[in-house]
């Protein structure tokens, strides 16, 4: 009777707060200026240690990119634009989807690589104004965006002439300056910020800045109710929580201090006499949501009788408990596993708990 309570009081009191948050799966940014060419490169990318190759041979695979764009296209097709080209990478077993309509697309035979090429009929002059100075001007131009796992590319050129162009640079110098300032094997979970102008093929002006994720300490209150062999029982609850993100931002790991206290509450003659028992606990939980912002945290914690009163618990006292929660649910559910009387005898409990 007591346990169909505990989960008739969780139907009645569940909360769910909608957080469809999208997460940023490319947090390290290199934004690379090139006045020679008129053109503007930005790489995004989900981990910089492993797309250094990438950067290096840009210009070759561009150029690779530009050789099948024009095997597809008419001859005058550099004088026609400008145009968009999107190309994406699909990975191994990804079910491919054609884009129908006025787009003319192009797949090399033997590779998993889409390329679309859409005409631009109305495209806008870009200015970007800082502090009421104007830093950047974008006539309308060409623009080549790549797609893939790993990383994506914006490009932008003023004409294709230009674009081409592109693929007869060198990118070493580039590269090597990205490993140096980076300094990977201190760059742990942070995320890199990078802005390099580039001259006559050489690194003319050049920025990086690093971005921690940030990791927080948090003080919550929960109230619950709990079940204790054949008593049931109203908890206060305390947690100090330290929680670790990783390099895309997202909560990740979490350790809390747990002051758990249990309410019981006996009749007496005169009355009702309250004795409260409390445990000390640590936690230790991880995230298994990997795909919006909001926590799914799953985890186990042990804790010690630090205060007695009344026989429901006798001599040394331990307890242990899992831990899961929803995401952006405030109910949680906690099974609980009590070893007393010095250890040597065991009971099991359940907690449901509302996070204020």
């Amino acid at each position: 009777m007591k346990i169909t309570a505990l989960i008739l009081f969780a139907l009645i009191c569940t909360v769910h707060f909608a957080n469809a948050q999208s997460i940023n799966y490319y947090p390290d940014s290199i934004r690379v200026e090139l006045p020679d060419q008129k053109s503007v490169i930005v790489f995004e990318m989900r981990d910089f240690k492993n797309s250094i190759s990438f950067i290096q041979n840009f210009p070759a695979f561009l150029k690779e990119i530009v050789v099948q764009v024009q095997k597809s296209s008419p001859a005058n097709f550099g004088e026609t634009g400008p145009n968009r080209i999107e190309v994406r990478l699909v990975p191994e077993g990804e079910k491919e989807i054609l884009t129908v309509g006025e787009v003319h697309s192009y797949k090399p035979v033997g590779e998993k690589t889409l390329i679309s090429i859409l005409p631009v009929d109305h495209q806008p002059t870009r200015v970007t104004v800082k502090e009421k100075q104007i830093i950047e001007l974008l006539p309308p131009g060409w623009e080549l965006s790549i797609l893939s796992r790993e990383y994506k590319v914006n490009l932008y050129s003023e004409s294709f002439k230009f674009l081409t162009s592109i693929g007869n640079l060198d990118f070493s110098d580039l590269s090597a300056y990205l490993l140096k300032a980076a300094d990977l094997k201190s760059l742990g979970r942070s995320s890199i910020r990078s802005k390099i102008v580039i001259r006559e093929n050489k690194i003319d002006q050049s920025t990086l800045s690093r971005k921690f994720p940030g990791d927080n300490i948090s003080l919550t209150g929960t109230a619950g109710v709990g079940l204790f062999r054949d008593k049931l029982y109203p908890q206060l609850t305390l947690t100090l929580g330290l929680t670790f993100r990783d390099h895309f931002n997202r909560q990740n790991i979490r350790t809390s201090l747990v002051y758990d206290n249990l309410i019981f509450s006996e009749k007496i003659t005169e009355g009702y006499q309250t004795n409260i028992n409390s445990f000390l606990s640590l936690s230790f939980e991880k995230n298994f949501n990997k795909k919006t912002k909001g926590a799914q945290w799953g985890g186990v914690g042990a804790g010690l009788l630090v205060r007695r009163s009344g026989d429901y618990f006798t001599g040394n006292t331990a307890k242990f408990f899992f831990i899961h929660e929803l995401e952006n649910r405030r109910i949680s559910i906690l099974p609980e596993f009590y070893l007393t009387d010095d250890y040597k005898k065991f009971a099991f409990g359940m907690t449901l708990k509302y996070t204020f």
